[in-house]
């Protein structure tokens, strides 16, 4: 069965396979929204989308012309697909302002916040990073709930097998849930629905698959992955804060893109897997071996 899922992703691009795993999940959001297992409408998150796939498209260009670079079109419509699955779709025309602004800062930083042909952040999670920093905005990472779950396991686990990722994963579920579990416990919650709370009704398991696991912004090395998945999952407790700055997932990632930027090669670098293929600028592609005859 391992070989037959491993020969199947052979036959498709990383990048293919993010944006078909994004597209699904999406989908599955829409037809929940119809059936109200959602808290919006579905009209509003096609309007949502509209908006994110349109400015990213167009801010994209913009910035590939002007810094005279060719551009991944299909990490475009990645970046946009997970933004609309992580910003509450908009309410009335009063709050097209936040897809807007979240399409073109999460342009903007593939080349303003770059360093040598690689982006340092994760460019979802700086939009809005940003704007809960500066308009205290945060995104409601919808996506996270007990309705989307039979959805986002499997898809998520097929892009993690594509990628190869699966040390890193674990090493931050296991960081994650250790220290919301064992801060929820000391304050007198109970175990048990401490872990459904976090595995089901959060964005813990998206992020883990969707977010954390972005080549361009992970170490290039296991042992260095490990400790960025650890320290992403310590930070990622939605109990820590800073003053009256409590964290976020966005912020998790953005500090735990800071260790791997410094931890890295200060260079582009293509990410090792048992066997590697590179397909296009700043696209790389796992490639699984063929079992020994």
């Amino acid at each position: 069965m391992i070989r037959f899922i491993d020969n199947q992703l052979n036959k498709i691009t990383m990048y293919r396979l993010a944006l078909y795993v994004l597209i699904f999940m999406l989908g599955a959001g829409f037809l929940l929204s119809t059936a109200h297992q959602l808290p919006f409408d579905p009209l509003a998150l096609l309007l949502t989308l509209g908006i994110l796939l349109a400015v990213s498209w167009l801010t994209n260009r913009l910035f590939a012309r002007a810094f005279g670079v060719p551009a991944n079109v299909e990490s475009v419509y990645i970046t946009a697909l997970i933004l609309v699955l992580i910003i509450t779709p908009v309410q009335g025309w009063g709050d097209v302002w936040l897809p807007f602004w979240a399409a073109v800062l999460s342009m903007a930083s593939k080349y303003l916040v770059a360093w040598r042909g690689r982006h340092i952040f994760n460019p979802a999670a700086f939009a809005v990073a940003v704007m809960y920093l500066t308009v205290n905005q945060s995104a409601s990472w919808w996506v996270g709930s007990g309705p989307m779950l039979p959805f986002v396991l499997p898809a998520g686990l097929l892009l993690v097998r594509k990628l190869a990722r699966f040390d890193l994963m674990l090493s931050f579920l296991l960081s994650a849930l250790g220290i919301t579990v064992l801060v929820d416990v000391f304050s007198g919650a109970s175990l048990l629905p401490s872990l459904q709370d976090a595995l089901i009704y959060s964005p813990l398991l998206f992020f883990a698959f969707i977010i954390l696991t972005e080549p361009l912004t992970t170490p290039p090395t296991r042992p260095l992955r490990l400790a960025y998945g650890a320290l992403v999952g310590l930070l990622f407790a939605p109990q820590l804060h800073i003053a009256p700055l409590y964290m976020t997932p966005e912020l998790a990632i953005l500090i735990g893109n800071i260790y791997s930027f410094i931890v890295s090669p200060k260079a582009r670098y293509s990410l090792r897997a048992k066997e590697r293929a590179r397909i296009a600028p700043d696209t790389y592609e796992f490639v699984f071996p063929a079992p020994a005859r």
